[in-house]
């Protein structure tokens, strides 16, 4: 008679490797690329992803996540000890295409590189529902906190972008970089993730276009505000009328 064997799961001791040099950041300590911590690392997020798509933040339990991933659960708390740096990561697992900044030598082709990796990641039913779930939730003191720390992460390679521009002339010094982050970013994000129309490449030009040609002439150089018109003076009320005069 045949015994089977079973195949070892990713927490089996005996499919443990030596402890890695940590090479880059995933969210997780020392996971070595192509090792059975990234292939943790990897199901980890592949599975919290899943979860936060699914039930939102609030009601995501590492446990479900552990068993979906087929890890236990003190595995995943070694690596992310809190719900919410779990979370954190697998956003950081989903930034705008690898992270990096394009350099094209044009601004514009540069951000259509970007605006591109946005429709890449919402086309996802993964990333759709995730970016779904935390507007929905952003209200939650919690869920704002670490959606800003993840802002600055989101927004460098466009930063880079935009700055290497000012530096070749393509953008006057003084543009709010921002300011043109966001006037790219959000209609988009409102016609994926409110409206949940597709967005062409057709669109993603008009877009980009229309915020370059505004920015190029100065339009997002922040000026004081003017003065408003000046108060009209003030007329002295008329004297009361003697009643006795005619």
């Amino acid at each position: 008679m045949t015994q089977s064997v079973a195949e070892p799961s990713l927490d089996d001791p005996s499919a443990t490797e030596p402890a890695p040099t940590p090479r880059r950041r995933t969210g997780a300590r020392g996971a070595r690329p192509g090792g059975r911590s990234e292939r943790v690392v990897r199901a980890v997020m592949h599975a919290a992803a899943a979860e936060l798509a699914r039930v939102g933040y609030m009601a995501l339990r590492i446990e479900d996540v552990a068993a979906l991933a087929g890890v236990n659960k003190t595995t995943v708390y070694r690596r992310w000890p809190t719900k919410a740096e779990l979370v954190k990561a697998t956003l950081r697992s989903l930034v705008d295409g690898d992270g990096e900044a394009p350099d094209t030598g044009s601004l514009r082709l540069d951000l259509l590189e970007l605006v591109r990796r946005i429709v890449a990641v919402a086309s996802m039913p993964v990333g759709h529902g995730i970016y779904r779930v935390l507007l929905a939730e952003l209200h939650l003191p919690e869920v704002e906190a670490f959606a800003r720390a993840c802002d600055g992460e989101r927004f460098a390679p466009w930063r880079e972008v935009l700055e290497r521009a000012v530096a070749r002339g393509e953008l006057p010094r003084g543009s709010d970089l921002r300011l043109i982050i966001e006037m790219i970013r959000s209609p988009l994000a409102h016609r994926l993730f409110q409206l949940r129309e597709p967005v062409d490449d057709s669109v993603l030009q008009a877009v980009v276009d229309t915020v370059l040609v505004g920015a190029k002439s100065g339009g997002a150089v922040l000026r004081a505000a003017s003065p408003g018109p000046p108060e009209p003076p003030a007329t002295a009320a008329p004297a009361p009328r003697d009643p006795a005069h005619r």
